[in-house]
């Protein structure tokens, strides 16, 4: 949890550095919490760093795994490890690309356990 706040921290510090935008998106079920935050400078350029939190009653899974779709496209991920209830997903960058908008609906499916639950993850305007 440490390392995640930590690199949260990083990220927002370098974000005053960079000439863009900066879209957090989020979204809750009954058992996760998504966090999700894209940065996009020049129009064709981003950087995404999303955390998962398992908030469900009982102990949190050991691995899930995850699918995230948005307009410009899509990641997804298996075997993806929780730390103290949470996960690191949809972590990268590029360049000359198509890049998520501030007004657009992020569809997330977490599965674990022989369980599925999806999300919608908006801005926090």
């Amino acid at each position: 949890m440490k390392k995640i706040s930590g690199l949260l921290v990083l990220l927002f510090i370098l974000s005053g550095c960079v000439d863009g935008d900066r879209y957090n998106f989020s979204g809750s079920s009954e058992n996760w919490d998504v966090f999700y935050v894209v940065d996009v400078s020049d129009g064709t350029n981003q950087v995404e760093d999303g955390t998962v939190k398992f908030t469900g009653d009982g102990q949190a899974p050991e691995t899930i795994e995850y699918k995230l779709e948005a307009n410009s496209g899509g990641s997804e991920g298996t075997g993806i490890t929780l730390s103290d209830n949470v996960a690191s997903i949809a972590n990268g960058s590029c360049g000359g690309c198509a890049v998520i908008q501030e007004d657009e609906e992020i569809e997330v499916e977490i599965t674990w356990n022989g369980q599925t639950e999806n999300l919608l993850l908006t801005t926090d305007n």
